[in-house]
Protein backbone atom coordinates (compact mmCIF):
# COMPACT_ATOMS: atom_id res chain seq x y z
CA UNK A 1 0.00 0.00 0.00
CA UNK A 2 2.87 2.34 0.84
CA UNK A 3 4.56 1.62 -2.49
CA UNK A 4 1.37 2.53 -4.42
CA UNK A 5 1.06 5.75 -2.48
CA UNK A 6 4.64 6.66 -3.32
CA UNK A 7 3.95 6.12 -7.04
CA UNK A 8 1.17 8.74 -7.19
CA UNK A 9 1.99 11.89 -9.20
CA UNK A 10 1.62 14.13 -6.17
CA UNK A 11 4.26 12.07 -4.35
CA UNK A 12 6.61 12.39 -7.30
CA UNK A 13 6.02 16.15 -7.38
CA UNK A 14 7.43 16.30 -3.87
CA UNK A 15 10.76 15.05 -5.17
CA UNK A 16 13.80 17.27 -5.52
CA UNK A 17 15.09 17.17 -9.13
CA UNK A 18 17.64 19.93 -9.62
CA UNK A 19 18.55 19.03 -13.21
CA UNK A 20 14.94 19.00 -14.42
CA UNK A 21 13.93 22.11 -12.48
CA UNK A 22 17.04 23.90 -13.69
CA UNK A 23 16.15 22.98 -17.28
CA UNK A 24 12.73 24.58 -16.77
CA UNK A 25 14.44 27.80 -15.69
CA UNK A 26 16.72 27.80 -18.74
CA UNK A 27 13.81 27.13 -21.12
CA UNK A 28 11.73 29.83 -19.49
CA UNK A 29 14.50 32.40 -19.88
CA UNK A 30 14.90 31.47 -23.55
CA UNK A 31 11.14 31.85 -23.94
CA UNK A 32 11.30 35.35 -22.48
CA UNK A 33 13.96 36.26 -25.03
CA UNK A 34 11.76 34.94 -27.87
CA UNK A 35 8.74 36.89 -26.60
CA UNK A 36 10.74 40.11 -26.35
CA UNK A 37 12.00 39.67 -29.91
CA UNK A 38 8.45 38.97 -31.12
CA UNK A 39 7.25 42.13 -29.37
CA UNK A 40 9.97 44.16 -31.10
CA UNK A 41 9.16 42.78 -34.55
CA UNK A 42 5.44 43.30 -34.01
CA UNK A 43 6.11 46.96 -33.28
CA UNK A 44 8.00 47.18 -36.58
CA UNK A 45 5.17 45.41 -38.47
CA UNK A 46 7.69 42.71 -39.43
CA UNK A 47 9.15 45.06 -42.04
CA UNK A 48 12.25 42.85 -42.29
CA UNK A 49 10.62 39.46 -42.10
CA UNK A 50 9.56 37.37 -39.14
CA UNK A 51 12.99 37.31 -37.49
CA UNK A 52 13.85 40.89 -38.45
CA UNK A 53 17.06 40.14 -40.34
CA UNK A 54 15.80 39.88 -43.93
CA UNK A 55 16.60 42.68 -46.36
CA UNK A 56 13.40 44.62 -47.16
CA UNK A 57 13.65 43.91 -50.89
CA UNK A 58 13.67 40.17 -50.18
CA UNK A 59 10.70 40.12 -47.81
CA UNK A 60 7.95 38.19 -49.55
CA UNK A 61 4.48 39.69 -49.56
CA UNK A 62 2.74 36.83 -47.80
CA UNK A 63 0.73 36.26 -44.69
CA UNK A 64 3.02 35.04 -41.90
CA UNK A 65 4.01 36.44 -38.51
CA UNK A 66 2.01 39.65 -38.66
CA UNK A 67 -1.11 37.91 -39.92
CA UNK A 68 -0.96 35.50 -36.98
CA UNK A 69 -0.32 38.23 -34.42
CA UNK A 70 -3.03 40.52 -35.80
CA UNK A 71 -5.62 37.74 -36.20
CA UNK A 72 -8.58 37.31 -33.85
CA UNK A 73 -6.64 34.46 -32.22
CA UNK A 74 -3.79 36.87 -31.48
CA UNK A 75 -5.50 38.01 -28.30
CA UNK A 76 -7.08 36.35 -25.28
CA UNK A 77 -9.64 38.39 -23.32
CA UNK A 78 -8.50 41.44 -25.24
CA UNK A 79 -4.86 41.01 -24.17
CA UNK A 80 -2.14 40.24 -26.72
CA UNK A 81 -0.71 36.73 -26.69
CA UNK A 82 2.71 38.36 -26.43
CA UNK A 83 1.79 39.65 -22.98
CA UNK A 84 0.32 36.30 -21.97
CA UNK A 85 3.46 34.57 -23.22
CA UNK A 86 5.66 36.84 -21.14
CA UNK A 87 3.59 36.16 -18.01
CA UNK A 88 3.67 32.44 -18.76
CA UNK A 89 7.45 32.25 -18.99
CA UNK A 90 7.95 34.51 -15.98
CA UNK A 91 5.59 32.30 -14.00
CA UNK A 92 7.39 29.09 -14.96
CA UNK A 93 10.81 30.59 -14.25
CA UNK A 94 9.70 32.02 -10.92
CA UNK A 95 8.07 28.82 -9.71
CA UNK A 96 10.97 26.66 -10.91
CA UNK A 97 13.40 28.89 -9.05
CA UNK A 98 11.29 28.63 -5.90
CA UNK A 99 11.08 24.85 -6.32
CA UNK A 100 14.84 24.62 -6.68
CA UNK A 101 15.39 26.56 -3.48
CA UNK A 102 12.53 25.25 -1.34
CA UNK A 103 12.67 22.61 1.35
CA UNK A 104 11.13 19.26 0.51
CA UNK A 105 8.00 19.97 2.56
CA UNK A 106 6.93 22.94 0.43
CA UNK A 107 7.98 21.70 -3.02
CA UNK A 108 4.73 19.87 -3.85
CA UNK A 109 2.42 22.90 -3.92
CA UNK A 110 4.80 24.89 -6.08
CA UNK A 111 5.24 22.01 -8.52
CA UNK A 112 1.49 21.44 -8.74
CA UNK A 113 0.96 25.10 -9.60
CA UNK A 114 3.74 24.96 -12.18
CA UNK A 115 2.22 21.81 -13.68
CA UNK A 116 -1.13 23.60 -14.03
CA UNK A 117 0.48 26.61 -15.75
CA UNK A 118 2.43 24.37 -18.13
CA UNK A 119 -0.73 22.37 -18.96
CA UNK A 120 -2.69 25.53 -19.78
CA UNK A 121 0.26 26.80 -21.80
CA UNK A 122 0.60 23.69 -23.96
CA UNK A 123 -3.15 23.52 -24.60
CA UNK A 124 -3.31 27.16 -25.69
CA UNK A 125 -0.14 26.79 -27.73
CA UNK A 126 -1.67 23.80 -29.48
CA UNK A 127 -4.80 25.82 -30.26
CA UNK A 128 -2.70 28.62 -31.78
CA UNK A 129 -0.78 26.14 -33.91
CA UNK A 130 -4.11 24.72 -35.11
CA UNK A 131 -5.32 28.20 -36.08
CA UNK A 132 -2.12 28.88 -38.00
CA UNK A 133 -2.35 25.66 -39.98
CA UNK A 134 -6.09 25.30 -40.62
CA UNK A 135 -7.42 28.88 -40.51
CA UNK A 136 -4.69 31.26 -41.63
CA UNK A 137 -2.66 28.79 -43.67
CA UNK A 138 0.66 30.40 -42.76
CA UNK A 139 3.01 30.15 -39.80
CA UNK A 140 4.66 32.63 -37.47
CA UNK A 141 8.17 31.23 -37.07
CA UNK A 142 8.79 32.98 -33.75
CA UNK A 143 5.46 31.66 -32.48
CA UNK A 144 6.47 28.14 -33.48
CA UNK A 145 9.77 28.49 -31.62
CA UNK A 146 7.83 29.53 -28.54
CA UNK A 147 5.43 26.61 -29.06
CA UNK A 148 8.41 24.24 -29.22
CA UNK A 149 9.74 25.58 -25.92
CA UNK A 150 6.31 25.13 -24.34
CA UNK A 151 6.13 21.55 -25.64
CA UNK A 152 9.56 20.70 -24.20
CA UNK A 153 8.45 22.16 -20.88
CA UNK A 154 5.33 19.99 -21.02
CA UNK A 155 7.40 16.86 -21.66
CA UNK A 156 9.66 17.70 -18.72
CA UNK A 157 6.59 18.28 -16.58
CA UNK A 158 5.22 14.86 -17.55
CA UNK A 159 8.54 13.30 -16.58
CA UNK A 160 8.42 15.15 -13.28
CA UNK A 161 4.83 14.07 -12.59
CA UNK A 162 4.77 10.45 -13.73
CA UNK A 163 8.26 8.97 -13.44
CA UNK A 164 10.24 7.86 -10.46
CA UNK A 165 13.32 9.85 -9.49
CA UNK A 166 16.70 8.31 -10.10
CA UNK A 167 17.45 5.42 -7.84
CA UNK A 168 20.14 5.79 -5.24
CA UNK A 169 20.75 7.35 -1.85
CA UNK A 170 19.26 10.72 -1.02
CA UNK A 171 21.39 13.72 -1.84
CA UNK A 172 23.32 15.20 1.00
CA UNK A 173 22.89 18.83 1.97
CA UNK A 174 26.27 19.67 0.46
CA UNK A 175 25.40 17.97 -2.84
CA UNK A 176 22.04 19.73 -2.99
CA UNK A 177 23.70 23.09 -2.43
CA UNK A 178 26.18 22.42 -5.22
CA UNK A 179 23.41 21.23 -7.59
CA UNK A 180 21.39 24.38 -7.12
CA UNK A 181 24.10 26.55 -8.67
CA UNK A 182 22.60 29.89 -7.71
CA UNK A 183 25.37 31.95 -9.34
CA UNK A 184 24.80 30.13 -12.64
CA UNK A 185 21.07 30.90 -12.82
CA UNK A 186 21.56 34.48 -11.69
CA UNK A 187 24.24 34.97 -14.35
CA UNK A 188 22.02 33.35 -16.99
CA UNK A 189 19.10 35.60 -16.08
CA UNK A 190 21.42 38.59 -16.29
CA UNK A 191 22.62 37.46 -19.71
CA UNK A 192 19.03 37.20 -20.94
CA UNK A 193 18.33 40.74 -19.70
CA UNK A 194 21.43 42.03 -21.50
CA UNK A 195 20.50 40.22 -24.74
CA UNK A 196 16.92 41.49 -24.58
CA UNK A 197 18.18 45.02 -23.99
CA UNK A 198 20.61 44.75 -26.89
CA UNK A 199 17.78 43.44 -29.06
CA UNK A 200 15.63 46.45 -28.22
CA UNK A 201 18.47 48.92 -28.77
CA UNK A 202 19.52 47.40 -32.10
CA UNK A 203 16.08 47.45 -33.66
CA UNK A 204 15.23 50.84 -32.14
CA UNK A 205 18.13 52.30 -34.09
CA UNK A 206 17.38 50.38 -37.29
CA UNK A 207 15.61 52.41 -39.96
CA UNK A 208 12.16 51.10 -40.83
CA UNK A 209 11.80 49.59 -44.29
CA UNK A 210 9.78 51.82 -46.62
CA UNK A 211 6.22 50.51 -47.09
CA UNK A 212 5.49 48.88 -50.37
CA UNK A 213 9.15 48.39 -51.23
CA UNK A 214 9.27 44.64 -50.93
CA UNK A 215 9.23 42.52 -54.04
CA UNK A 216 8.54 45.29 -56.54
CA UNK A 217 11.45 44.01 -58.62
CA UNK A 218 13.24 40.70 -58.91
CA UNK A 219 16.34 41.12 -56.76
CA UNK A 220 19.24 38.83 -55.95
CA UNK A 221 18.04 36.00 -53.75
CA UNK A 222 14.72 35.68 -55.58
CA UNK A 223 14.19 32.50 -57.63
CA UNK A 224 15.31 32.84 -61.23
CA UNK A 225 12.29 30.86 -62.44
CA UNK A 226 8.85 32.45 -62.38
CA UNK A 227 6.37 29.75 -61.46
CA UNK A 228 2.91 28.81 -60.32
CA UNK A 229 2.34 27.10 -56.98
CA UNK A 230 2.96 23.37 -57.56
CA UNK A 231 0.92 22.53 -54.49
CA UNK A 232 -2.27 24.18 -55.77
CA UNK A 233 -4.65 22.55 -58.23
CA UNK A 234 -5.82 24.27 -61.40
CA UNK A 235 -9.19 26.01 -60.95
CA UNK A 236 -11.21 24.93 -63.98
CA UNK A 237 -14.16 27.26 -63.35
CA UNK A 238 -12.06 30.37 -62.80
CA UNK A 239 -14.06 32.35 -65.35
CA UNK A 240 -17.27 31.62 -63.44
CA UNK A 241 -15.70 33.19 -60.34
CA UNK A 242 -15.73 36.59 -62.04
CA UNK A 243 -19.04 38.44 -61.84
CA UNK A 244 -20.24 41.54 -63.70
CA UNK A 245 -20.28 43.56 -60.46
CA UNK A 246 -16.70 42.68 -59.48
CA UNK A 247 -14.36 45.71 -59.24
CA UNK A 248 -11.74 45.53 -61.96
CA UNK A 249 -9.07 47.40 -63.85
CA UNK A 250 -7.47 46.72 -67.20
CA UNK A 251 -9.12 45.11 -70.20
CA UNK A 252 -12.37 43.23 -69.40
CA UNK A 253 -12.31 41.69 -72.90
CA UNK A 254 -8.91 40.08 -72.36
CA UNK A 255 -8.55 36.30 -72.18
CA UNK A 256 -6.08 36.76 -69.31
CA UNK A 257 -7.84 37.07 -65.95
CA UNK A 258 -5.72 38.12 -62.99
CA UNK A 259 -7.50 37.81 -59.65
CA UNK A 260 -6.05 39.26 -56.46
CA UNK A 261 -7.50 38.00 -53.18
CA UNK A 262 -6.87 40.32 -50.24
CA UNK A 263 -8.06 41.36 -46.80
CA UNK A 264 -8.08 45.13 -46.10
CA UNK A 265 -6.51 44.47 -42.68
CA UNK A 266 -3.68 42.32 -44.06
CA UNK A 267 -0.36 44.25 -43.83
CA UNK A 268 1.19 42.31 -46.70
CA UNK A 269 -1.86 42.97 -48.87
CA UNK A 270 -1.29 46.67 -48.25
CA UNK A 271 2.36 46.20 -49.18
CA UNK A 272 1.45 44.35 -52.36
CA UNK A 273 -1.18 46.88 -53.46
CA UNK A 274 1.25 49.28 -55.21
CA UNK A 275 2.80 46.28 -56.99
CA UNK A 276 -0.59 45.33 -58.43
CA UNK A 277 -1.24 48.93 -59.43
CA UNK A 278 2.11 49.00 -61.23
CA UNK A 279 1.15 45.80 -63.06
CA UNK A 280 -2.12 47.40 -64.16
CA UNK A 281 -0.19 50.34 -65.58
CA UNK A 282 2.21 48.05 -67.44
CA UNK A 283 -0.19 45.30 -68.57
CA UNK A 284 -3.64 46.89 -68.42
CA UNK A 285 -4.25 46.32 -72.13
CA UNK A 286 -3.25 42.66 -71.90
CA UNK A 287 -5.14 41.50 -68.82
CA UNK A 288 -8.38 41.80 -66.88
CA UNK A 289 -7.45 42.56 -63.23
CA UNK A 290 -10.19 41.52 -60.79
CA UNK A 291 -10.04 42.60 -57.13
CA UNK A 292 -11.67 40.12 -54.74
CA UNK A 293 -11.91 40.89 -51.00
CA UNK A 294 -11.33 37.77 -48.89
CA UNK A 295 -12.37 37.89 -45.23
CA UNK A 296 -9.47 36.56 -43.20
CA UNK A 297 -10.52 37.84 -39.78
CA UNK A 298 -13.85 38.48 -38.11
CA UNK A 299 -13.12 42.18 -37.66
CA UNK A 300 -12.69 42.48 -41.43
CA UNK A 301 -16.32 41.59 -42.21
CA UNK A 302 -17.68 45.14 -41.85
CA UNK A 303 -14.80 46.60 -43.87
CA UNK A 304 -15.37 44.16 -46.73
CA UNK A 305 -19.08 45.02 -46.63
CA UNK A 306 -18.09 48.69 -46.89
CA UNK A 307 -16.01 47.87 -49.96
CA UNK A 308 -19.02 46.23 -51.61
CA UNK A 309 -21.21 49.23 -50.76
CA UNK A 310 -18.62 51.59 -52.20
CA UNK A 311 -18.32 49.41 -55.31
CA UNK A 312 -22.03 49.76 -55.95
CA UNK A 313 -21.50 53.53 -56.02
CA UNK A 314 -18.42 53.28 -58.22
CA UNK A 315 -16.06 54.12 -55.35
CA UNK A 316 -14.48 50.74 -54.58
CA UNK A 317 -10.88 51.73 -55.20
CA UNK A 318 -11.24 54.99 -53.28
CA UNK A 319 -12.63 53.07 -50.30
CA UNK A 320 -9.85 50.48 -50.56
CA UNK A 321 -7.15 53.16 -50.64
CA UNK A 322 -8.74 54.83 -47.62
CA UNK A 323 -8.84 51.60 -45.63
CA UNK A 324 -5.24 50.77 -46.48
CA UNK A 325 -4.12 54.27 -45.50
CA UNK A 326 -5.68 53.92 -42.03
CA UNK A 327 -5.00 50.20 -41.57
CA UNK A 328 -4.84 49.11 -37.92
CA UNK A 329 -4.12 45.76 -36.35
CA UNK A 330 -7.55 45.52 -34.71
CA UNK A 331 -9.44 46.76 -37.77
CA UNK A 332 -11.30 50.01 -38.45
CA UNK A 333 -14.29 51.28 -36.51
CA UNK A 334 -17.59 52.27 -38.09
CA UNK A 335 -16.77 55.90 -37.35
CA UNK A 336 -13.51 55.58 -39.29
CA UNK A 337 -15.30 53.97 -42.22
CA UNK A 338 -17.82 56.82 -42.21
CA UNK A 339 -14.97 59.33 -42.23
CA UNK A 340 -13.45 57.58 -45.25
CA UNK A 341 -16.85 57.61 -46.95
CA UNK A 342 -17.14 61.37 -46.50
CA UNK A 343 -13.65 61.90 -47.91
CA UNK A 344 -14.38 59.93 -51.08
CA UNK A 345 -17.84 61.36 -51.70
CA UNK A 346 -19.92 58.45 -50.37
CA UNK A 347 -22.85 59.30 -48.10
CA UNK A 348 -22.01 58.14 -44.58
CA UNK A 349 -25.74 57.77 -43.86
CA UNK A 350 -26.05 55.46 -46.86
CA UNK A 351 -23.02 53.48 -45.68
CA UNK A 352 -24.33 53.13 -42.13
CA UNK A 353 -27.82 52.18 -43.31
CA UNK A 354 -26.61 49.45 -45.63
CA UNK A 355 -24.16 48.12 -43.06
CA UNK A 356 -26.87 47.94 -40.41
CA UNK A 357 -29.15 46.08 -42.81
CA UNK A 358 -26.33 43.73 -43.80
CA UNK A 359 -27.16 44.00 -47.49
CA UNK A 360 -23.78 42.71 -48.65
CA UNK A 361 -22.81 40.41 -45.78
CA UNK A 362 -24.01 37.24 -47.45
CA UNK A 363 -22.34 38.29 -50.70
CA UNK A 364 -19.03 38.78 -48.90
CA UNK A 365 -19.31 35.47 -47.04
CA UNK A 366 -20.35 33.59 -50.19
CA UNK A 367 -17.40 34.97 -52.13
CA UNK A 368 -15.12 33.95 -49.28
CA UNK A 369 -16.44 30.39 -49.36
CA UNK A 370 -16.13 30.23 -53.14
CA UNK A 371 -12.51 31.34 -52.85
CA UNK A 372 -11.82 28.70 -50.19
CA UNK A 373 -13.42 26.04 -52.38
CA UNK A 374 -11.12 27.14 -55.20
CA UNK A 375 -8.05 26.72 -52.99
CA UNK A 376 -7.47 30.14 -51.43
CA UNK A 377 -6.24 29.71 -47.87
CA UNK A 378 -4.33 32.91 -47.20
CA UNK A 379 -3.85 36.41 -48.52
CA UNK A 380 -2.53 38.01 -50.57
CA UNK A 381 -3.11 35.40 -53.26
CA UNK A 382 -2.80 35.96 -57.01
CA UNK A 383 -4.45 33.70 -59.56
CA UNK A 384 -3.83 33.95 -63.32
CA UNK A 385 -6.27 32.05 -65.53
CA UNK A 386 -7.06 29.59 -62.76
CA UNK A 387 -3.48 28.96 -61.66
CA UNK A 388 -2.17 30.22 -58.32
CA UNK A 389 1.11 32.11 -58.48
CA UNK A 390 3.81 30.76 -56.19
CA UNK A 391 4.62 33.13 -53.34
CA UNK A 392 8.23 33.37 -54.48
CA UNK A 393 7.05 34.71 -57.84
CA UNK A 394 4.88 37.53 -56.52
CA UNK A 395 7.22 40.14 -57.94
CA UNK A 396 6.65 42.76 -60.61
CA UNK A 397 8.90 41.01 -63.12
CA UNK A 398 7.57 37.50 -62.51
CA UNK A 399 3.91 38.46 -62.49
CA UNK A 400 4.44 40.45 -65.67
CA UNK A 401 6.15 37.48 -67.32
CA UNK A 402 3.33 35.12 -66.29
CA UNK A 403 0.71 37.53 -67.62
CA UNK A 404 2.47 37.79 -70.98
CA UNK A 405 2.90 34.00 -71.18
CA UNK A 406 -0.78 33.41 -70.33
CA UNK A 407 -1.81 35.64 -73.23
CA UNK A 408 0.27 33.82 -75.83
Amino acid sequence: MTADRNNKPERKLATYRPLLDGAMIVLGLLGILVVVHLWIQTGRSFDRGCFGFTAPENVTATVDCEAVISSDAGKLFGVSNIVWGLFYYLGVVGLSFLVLYSDLKSIRKKKKLRALIVLVGVLYSGYLSYVQYFTIGEFCKLCLISASIVMIMFILQLIDSFTKPDAGPKMSADNIARARKAPFFIALAGLIVVLAGADVMYFSGLEAAPPGASNITLEDGQPSECMYDPGKAFVENYREMVGPADPYKGNPESDVIVMEFFDPNCPHCKTMHPLVEALVQAHGDEAHFVYRPFILWEHSVVQVEALHIAAQEGLFFEMLEGQYALQRQEGLSLQTLEAIAEQIGLSKDLLRSRLERGLFRQVALRQRQNAIDAGVGSVPTVMINGRFVDRSSRTFDCLGELIVTAGE
